[in-house]
């Protein structure tokens, strides 16, 4: 391997995260958008790059040490495999009700990063909203006000580049707050162990639980199967209108479109099983665990009546646990215990972990894809094997567009077959 990032882009093991193009000291690192791929990739000027290595050493892709940079930012490796290092794991929302049911689930990231600005514990928060100009794009920025933090509420199910913004942050003095999924976190934690100003100037991580990120073809086929023309899309909303809301679309003739959580074109099929980046399939760390807090959806038969939104969270370190005592003493966010046998259920964890070993074994026996960092020793079930057979070939098919929708088609007729016959029974 060349000692750049070029070949990590070449093993389809890039996150699209921007740590690399960020820190890179000759500038040699552009951000381009792969239009087969549907992700962000880093581009690399070879006149420019003098084989350093540091976007190596910052790179998430290429696999993560996670009891290295767990001893790193908690101090201890985590005694649970599963939640990694916690100090108290909380149900709860914002106080704030119109902020709880415009967020994705509670608006706890909102309320504590604005109340974080507010109280001047930290000068700007790094956050995603969706670019007005380009309104299926994501675009990053630091906020430095709360009604800047208000509009990049809920999620964006998109690749988003979100630390090509630690750029800014080591230029401009302060301190700050991180929002990302836990790819965007792993490559703030490696960064941060190689570069001082980092550590002194990110305040706190939060880190978003993650499923798997969609490439952007996941929203052209929806808008394309609703008839939607891309070119009249003003506004796209990913998340929003209570829980567990859905995607709101505005467009050019003044009309709005919802499009529920559940939808089939949306996370009740297409979103959730198809148009994954190929290093989403072999991620393992979907409660973020090297972040300060890491905030989810409740999904909870006990939440499930619940219609504005609740977040679960787990506090792991000392900073983060100041910050929630000083927000529920000022009455800013609500929360209540949860066990941590809660978070796991939530997420599904166990079921999780059984099938990203599945889906790594298959990887690496179909596609010659292996990640150095294999912690997990759950043992997958047949059952486990045969999804992640089905699962990573039929991605691997989405990535040729000739076949891609009529594969998906057909999952969507034989989805829409099987909820006709639950009803009838």
């Amino acid at each position: 391997m060349t000692n750049t990032i070029k070949e990590v882009v070449r093993q389809g093991l890039c996150t699209g995260c921007g740590t690399c193009i960020a820190v890179c000291p000759k500038g040699a690192l552009t951000l381009v958008e792969d239009q087969k791929s549907g992700t962000y990739l880093p581009k690399l000027d070879s006149s420019k790059c003098d084989q350093c290595g540091v976007c190596l050493l910052v790179c998430p892709g290429i696999g993560i040490d996670f009891k290295k940079l767990n001893s790193f930012v908690f101090g201890k490796e985590p005694e649970d495999i599963l939640l990694g290092n916690y100090i108290d794991c909380y149900a709860g929302y914002a106080s704030d009700q119109k902020l709880r049911y415009n967020a994705s689930s509670g608006g706890l990231v909102t309320a504590l990063a604005s109340f974080a600005l507010e109280t001047g514990e930290v000068d700007g928060v790094l956050v995603t909203k969706m670019d007005p100009e380009k309104p299926l794009k994501p675009k990053p920025f630091i906020a430095k006000s709360k009604q800047e933090l208000v509009s990049a509420i809920g999620s964006k199910y998109c690749p988003v580049p979100a630390n090509i913004l630690l750029k800014e942050i080591l230029k401009e003095q302060g301190h700050y707050i991180v929002v990302g999924l836990p790819c965007h976190i792993q490559g703030v934690r490696k960064a941060q162990a190689l570069i001082k100003k980092l550590r002194d100037r990110i305040r706190l991580c939060f880190g978003l639980a993650c499923n798997h990120t969609p490439t952007f073809q996941a929203t052209k086929y929806l808008l394309k199967k609703l008839r939607i023309s891309e070119d009249a899309v003003v506004k796209l909303d990913y998340r929003g209108k209570g829980w567990p809301g859905g995607m709101g679309i505005s467009l050019d003739d003044g009309s709005e479109i919802f499009v529920p959580q559940g939808h089939k074109y949306y996370w009740g099929l297409v979103f959730n099983r198809f148009f994954w980046p190929d290093r989403c399939i072999l991620c393992e760390d979907k409660l973020c665990e090297l972040a300060d807090i890491t905030f989810m959806d409740a999904w909870l038969p006990e939440f499930s009546s619940d219609k504005i939104g609740t977040s679960l969270i787990v506090v792991r370190s000392k900073k983060g646990n100041e910050l929630i005592d000083e927000a529920v003493k000022h009455e800013i966010i609500k929360l209540q215990d949860i066990s941590v046998e809660k978070i796991i259920e939530s997420q599904s964890m166990k079921t999780r972990v059984r099938k990203i070993v599945a889906r790594k074994l298959i990887s690496q026996l179909l596609f010659c894809k292996a990640l150095p960092c294999d912690r997990f020793t759950f043992k997958p079930t047949f059952l486990d094997l045969l999804d992640a057979l089905h699962f990573t070939v039929t991605n691997k098919i989405c990535k040729n567009n000739l076949f891609s929708q009529f594969l998906i088609d057909c999952h969507v007729i034989i989805w829409d077959i099987a909820r006709l016959i639950k009803k009838l029974l």
